[in-house]
């Protein structure tokens, strides 16, 4: 037998969404890398959530949505079903708003943040990494 190193993620847990509580938004890492920090989850944004504040990714992000009407407020970018959002390392952006129930994939290449931002805690917060 032929030793892979493909990885088969199973479908969400429908019980197992983290709670980011100063956003409302749900989430569900779907794979990490432990070396590098990257991430690749699934937001569940309710109509009304978001991120409250401007705030800047220590690395590369990018966003699918799956499903429903997902505003960066100050920007007027707005994914809606199909599109595909990406905002490079260290460019502020924000605050967010969910205008309809969105579901979005979202994808880090590495560490989150330079620093804990105020809306994240430590057991919702991705990896932190040094501004260098």
């Amino acid at each position: 037998m032929t030793k892979t190193r493909e990885v088969l993620i199973p479908a969400p847990d429908p019980d197992n969404w983290t709670l980011i509580e100063k956003t409302g938004i749900s989430f569900q890492v779907l794979w990490e890398d432990p070396d590098t920090g990257a991430t690749i989850s699934l937001l569940d944004a309710p109509e009304g959530s978001g991120v409250p504040t401007k705030h800047a990714h220590a690395s590369n992000q990018f966003m699918y949505c799956i499903e429903g009407e997902y505003e960066y407020t100050e920007s007027k970018l707005t994914l809606t079903k199909g599109a595909f959002y990406m905002n490079p390392k260290g460019n502020p952006h924000g605050p967010t708003r969910a205008n309809k129930r969105s579901l979005l994939l979202e994808i880090y290449d590495g560490a989150h943040y330079f620093k804990l931002p105020d809306f994240h805690s430590e057991d919702t917060v991705g990896r932190i990494e040094s501004e260098e």
